[in-house]
């Protein structure tokens, strides 16, 4: 069960005139042999695009503030995100990915805020080399990846590490906050290993209590 709680009147629900539930956000699934699939990102993100139509029709000219736990589900990126370390060091990978623009951050101040295509002219999608090269590194003594993984604290032991580290890779809206945002409301992400400070979990202590 996957259900949404606000601390109005509890479970997330439209209502009519007489109180009953006309609508609500929670969804249940019954898995097996013939059952419901396995919950999933594409069922999660559904679920809460019905959970905002039931939010706005529950509260009209409202925003929401939705809380979430970390679950593998919620950071979820596009497939054309940017991810350095699924590129290739030269130019005609697989991966395609979406234009960007090279962040304030970046080293070298003449590159800063400049758009970057991930596209070359020729239609192949841009490896490591040239996209480090526009933004204007030096990448001529780095390897492509580390073998068989980089240290944690690494920043710029390969071209993968270096460009993992640009803002515009370190930090991108994931599909669900992208949705939630778009749709004019707001979310928060609790940190790892803090059930404390989940609500519905005290909920459910609660209830087993």
């Amino acid at each position: 069960m996957s259900d949404f709680l606000n601390p109005e009147n509890g479970r997330l629900v439209e209502v009519d005139q007489d109180g009953n539930i006309k609508d609500d956000a929670r969804k249940i699934i019954y898995p097996g042999t013939n059952g419901d699939p396995w919950w999933d990102t594409a069922q999660f993100l559904a679920q809460v695009k019905h959970a905002i139509q039931v939010f706005e029709k529950a509260h009209p000219s409202k925003q929401a503030l939705l809380i979430f736990d970390n679950s593998y589900t919620h950071p979820a990126l596009p497939s054309d995100s940017l991810k350095a370390f699924e590129m290739t060091k030269k130019d005609g990978g697989k991966r395609f990915q979406h234009d960007t623009i090279i962040p304030m951050s970046n080293p070298i101040l003449t590159m800063r805020g400049k758009a970057q295509k991930m596209i070359t002219a020729s239609g192949e999608n841009k490896g490591l080399k040239t996209t480090l090269e526009e933004r204007g590194f030096d990448v001529k003594e780095l390897r492509a990846k580390c073998k068989p993984v980089c240290a944690l604290d690494s920043k710029k032991c390969c071209m993968a590490r270096l460009l993992s580290q640009q803002d515009d890779f370190k930090h991108q809206t994931s599909l669900l906050e992208a949705i939630i945002k778009e749709s004019g409301h707001y979310c928060i992400f609790l940190p790892k290993f803090h059930c404390e400070l989940n609500p519905i979990e005290m909920v459910s202590h609660t209830l087993s209590d």
